[in-house]
């Protein structure tokens, strides 16, 4: 949705609170200033109608907010496993010291890239080229181990055995996992039609309260004012976990952050 351009942390809160007021000034219009519900008057609704499209958009925004939070777990879950991934990649001894360097310096630009370009960034799923030539680059530090143990003579110092090449590539595979599950997390530009769904629910159970008190304009908008505050607090909710990377309500990388603080530590 549109909120999604921006970047402040209450841009789903605004958003939400324009698309209610909106909502609601809209419905407002339709009954009261045109003729279209005129007459209501004489045969006005019965007070339960407002209750099914109520009941709709209840079970809908019932179904987002369960979608929206288990993506948020999903999140929280890869950021664990990619945290993981770097501490098993990093407590992996390598037994030739140029190689543990090498794949210390490409860990370290790996976790720069993320939280540099691509931490909390939802335009695209593919990601950053420097955190694909990073794992790229940890991949062949065990190729080439491996190919050396192969050749034997001279290569045979920069060998690297079976049982490390093993447990390293494994690493290497639930980082990539865990990165591309983030990637995908991130990248909520398909969630547009149930939210427009969600929008013409409200609208009409918003139409339908007005309707019934269209014998009573001051009742009505007393009845408008209490169901739109009730609509944005939902899309409040929703909008807020929508994506787990960005708002008020996001995860912060702080496990990768400190992997890459003790990295630079240890640098020194």
């Amino acid at each position: 949705m549109l909120y999604e351009s921006f970047d402040g942390i209450l841009a789903p809160i605004i958003a939400s609170f324009f698309w209610s007021l909106g909502i609601g000034l809209a419905a407002f219009l339709l009954v009261f200033k045109t003729r279209l519900f005129n007459h209501l008057i004489d045969s006005p609704l019965v007070p339960p109608f407002l209750a099914l499209p109520a009941i709709m958009f209840a079970f809908l925004m019932g179904f987002m907010s369960s979608d929206a939070w288990q993506n948020f777990s999903h999140a929280r879950t890869s950021l664990i496993n990619e945290a993981s991934s770097i501490s098993r990649l990093i407590a992996i001894p390598l037994q030739l010291e140029e190689h543990q360097k090498r794949s210390n310096t490409h860990i370290q630009l790996y976790l720069e890239a993320v939280l540099n370009e691509e931490w909390g960034k939802n335009d695209s799923t593919s990601g950053n080229s420097e955190t694909k030539l990073a794992l790229r680059n940890l991949e062949l530090i065990i190729w080439n181990g491996s190919a050396a143990c192969a050749k034997g003579g001279s290569k045979q110092s920069a060998c690297i055995d079976s049982i490390t090449s093993s447990f390293y590539i494994k690493a290497l595979d639930d980082l990539r996992n865990a990165r591309e599950q983030r990637l995908s997390l991130g990248y909520s530009s398909s969630v547009n039609t149930k939210w427009f769904l969600a929008i013409a629910l409200a609208f009409l159970s918003t139409l339908s309260v007005a309707a019934v008190h269209r014998h009573n304009q001051k009742t009505a908008i007393t009845s408008l004012l209490l169901f739109c505050c009730s609509i944005w607090i939902t899309f409040s909710i929703v909008t807020m976990y929508n994506n787990p990377y960005k708002f008020a309500e996001r995860l912060e990388p702080i496990p990768l952050a400190s992997l890459l603080n003790t990295l630079k530590a240890g640098s020194k």
